[in-house]
């Protein structure tokens, strides 16, 4: 069977490579696999937060792994992948879920975003990712598909 699933990658575009590897990274977020996440992150990864905290590679997974920052769901729409060479870019927008744990506080946001790829030894890698909320004057704002007696007022 693997071999099945060899053959079908090997027949996918290099732009849907690179929107398949952000689907797996959003997994390993919501499901907490540092083990995959490590493999997707480049070592010099800046990682900056739609609040504009910035993380680097380590800091990220220690976020991760103690449940420090837990991704609860990240709903992407309006994705589209361009590759220059070795380089590559997925920019979008998504609903995300989030919980930060030191101040016991559940988000939900949608942002717009745009994460860099660099192609090394066969294998992309993310290099840098920003985050912007979008704030609900938008007129693109779509809330998230939560109860209201749930939804945090923080927009």
């Amino acid at each position: 069977m693997v071999t099945g699933s060899l053959i079908a990658s090997a027949q996918l575009s290099p732009r849907e490579k690179l929107m398949g590897l952000e689907k797996t990274r959003y997994e390993a977020l919501t499901n907490r696999d540092t083990t995959t996440l490590s493999r997707i992150l480049a070592d010099d990864l800046v990682y900056i937060h739609t609040n504009g905290v910035v993380d680097d590679k380590s800091s990220l997974l220690r976020n991760i792994a103690t449940g420090a920052l837990e991704y609860l769901f990240i709903l992407p729409e309006k994705s589209t992948a361009t590759i220059e060479g070795n380089f590559g870019w997925v920019y979008g927008k998504a609903n995300i879920r989030f919980r930060v744990a030191d101040i016991n506080l559940t988000v939900d946001q949608y942002i717009s975003f745009i994460d860099f790829y660099r192609l090394a030894h066969n294998q992309w890698q993310l290099v840098a990712c920003q985050n912007a909320r979008l704030n609900k004057e938008n007129p693109y704002f779509i809330k998230p598909p939560v109860k209201e007696s749930i939804q945090p007022n923080i927009y």
